[in-house]
């Protein structure tokens, strides 16, 4: 396992410990409830994008911090969700069990937004959660077809990469950027994690260092356009092509 290296990677501990904190409940801890097993990119992409972008834009307030971990909650419940069963010998509360596991983190991320004041954010973090489970039911409709890349893509793009475009804009957004830099951050954010999604469902290589040279070549339109601190959306970008395709890194992004 690849050292986090990142230069805002204190904040990072303290999400963790934050979340580690918000998923424990008093009768048992979460890993006792349901089985999620996260490797380092699902425990990290989602809430290392919202305090890189947090960072690159001179805002490192707590309100960031609390955003960084309710996406990361919203994630986790939609992972929580997939684990559902069906078959017809499994006991019931055994098949519901991880909807109400995912129901409660949806609950406390909720509970997040009232208690830091960033209620504003629910509508779209409301959407896309109804983005990513559209994504799933297509995944679930499609389980017996052979599916073209295209097909697989669009998917992707509402199944994941659709909460890391929003992480990245909506870090920007309580950043106070413009309109245009937000929205490039948000493609930033799009692209990350279409890479994500696409080095999951196994697709060519070609296909994720495609996308993930289209990220790069976002972050460069940033650093010619605006006077951003970029380093931090650097080491989230090298971390992540590093993960997917190490033995295709050859450059650091934006170099």
């Amino acid at each position: 396992m690849m050292p986090l290296e990142f230069s805002f990677l204190e904040k990072l501990n303290l999400v963790q410990a934050r979340l580690r904190e918000e998923i424990n409940f008093r009768a048992a801890r979460f890993e006792e409830l349901v089985h999620l097993d996260m490797d380092e990119l699902d425990k990290t992409v989602c809430p290392a994008i919202v305090l890189a972008v947090s960072r690159s834009c001179a805002d490192q307030g707590q309100k960031s911090d609390a955003l960084a971990a309710i996406v990361q909650l919203i994630y986790m419940a939609n992972q929580v969700h997939k684990l559902m069963k069906d078959n017809d010998d499994l006991a019931e509360e055994l098949r519901q069990f991880p909807v109400l596991v995912g129901d409660l983190l949806y609950g406390k991320f909720f509970l997040e937004l009232c208690q830091e004041k960033l209620l504003p954010f629910l509508a779209p973090l409301a959407q896309v959660i109804g983005t990513m489970s559209e994504g799933g039911i297509s995944r679930w409709i499609s389980r017996d077809k052979k599916l073209s890349r295209d097909e697989w893509l669009k998917i992707i793009e509402k199944e994941s990469a659709s909460l890391t475009a929003l992480a990245a804009r909506l870090s920007a957004e309580l950043a106070n950027v413009s309109l245009p830099i937000q929205s490039q951050l948000e493609a930033f954010g799009l692209e990350l994690g279409m890479a994500w999604g696409a080095s999951k469902q196994c697709l060519e290589k070609s296909v994720v260092l495609s996308i993930l040279q289209r990220a790069n070549d976002i972050l460069n339109e940033i650093s010619s356009g605006t006077q951003l601190q970029l380093q931090p959306l650097r080491e989230v970008y090298h971390f992540i092509a590093m993960q997917l395709a190490p033995d295709n890194y050859l450059h650091e992004a934006g170099s």
